[in-house]
């Protein structure tokens, strides 16, 4: 099975795929080898999640925000300073919005594996992009999709499609101010070089899923296919989320012991992002449709019934 992913071959994303190519490998007593393909070989998010679909490339881990281009409504599980907290965000993606994030890729010929983890998103630049002020005009980098767009529009800021293989190349040419980016992808990329002051928020919990071309899935010999399963499941989502926002700390500090700046937005700070937020957020959901709204509605029962979490 061949695995697509943008992820840089030293990030720790690259070392969890190869982890399950092994589990499921060892699980499956070597009836499946999955070979993974990084810094987007195969090519980028939106043309391999495409790919996928289609049965060109097996299997794939991808954004939320490139796997909208598939199903919309996946990209407001990044809506900017929604959840409370992490606790919060990770019982509503596990207990609230599984079954039908599966349902949705499913019609779409992708088989939903699990959730993914991009990790804790802030805002590197040559300067500081702390308060709402800071960011009107700028030129912000996005995978594009209804939600990054209209969130960055409503800001006053200037989303700019850009695919990940170009972000440092942007960056460095003036194409784009920021990318909002975890601090998993920030160094290992060598963004952390060109863009040296990073604005702590974080502004989202960036969700991601590990999909596979649902008709290669099915086909699988039963037995095949339960190893498969086993072989994914031996990692837990929480183990997978614990890694990457250990590394947001870790990579912290490694920036700033570089010489890099690090900017920490004050609770006050991300208070003025949020005040205006929620009629945003509707207008998000209800611009993607009976789906958008559906989905959105699932998001905001489940953070009443999984609470606050602290």
């Amino acid at each position: 099975l061949r695995f697509a992913s943008a992820a840089p071959p030293t990030s720790p994303w690259a070392k969890q795929i190869m982890r399950d190519a092994a589990n499921v490998g060892a699980e499956s007593g070597g009836a499946i080898k999955i070979e993974a393909f990084f810094n987007s070989q195969l090519g980028s998010e939106n043309d391999t999640i495409a790919q996928i679909a289609r049965g060109r490339v097996d299997m794939g881990s991808f954004t939320a925000n490139a796997a909208a281009l598939q199903i919309p409504q996946i990209a407001l599980l990044n809506l900017p300073l929604f959840f409370d907290n992490q606790t919060q965000r990770d019982c509503v993606l596990d207990k609230h919005l599984s079954e039908t994030t599966a349902q949705a890729f499913a019609a779409k010929g992708l088989h939903f594996v699990r959730w993914g983890e991009v990790g804790p998103i802030h805002l590197p630049g040559k300067q500081a992009y702390a308060t709402p002020e800071s960011i009107k005009g700028i030129k912000v980098g996005v995978v594009t999709n209804k939600m990054t767009t209209e969130f960055w529009q409503a800001m006053g800021a200037n989303p700019v499609p850009t695919a990940v293989a170009e972000v440092s190349s942007s960056m460095q040419t003036g194409l784009i101010d920021t990318y909002p980016t975890p601090y998993a992808f920030y160094v290992p990329s060598g963004l952390s070089k060109i863009a040296t002051v990073m604005t702590k928020f974080p502004l989202w919990e960036s969700a991601g899923v590990v999909l596979a071309n649902k008709r290669t899935y099915d086909k699988m010999p039963a037995a095949t296919r339960a190893a498969f399963d086993r072989g994914f499941a031996k990692t837990s989502n929480a183990q997978v989320r614990g890694e990457i926002r250990g590394v947001d700390a870790a990579l912290t500090k490694a920036h700033q012991a570089a010489g890099g700046e690090v900017i920490q937005a004050t609770d006050e700070q991300r208070a003025d992002w949020r005040a205006n937020l929620p009629p945003v957020w509707q207008r998000i959901a209800d611009d993607m449709g009976a789906e958008g709204k559906a989905y959105y509605k699932l998001m905001v029962e489940g953070k009443q019934a999984c609470g606050t979490g602290q």
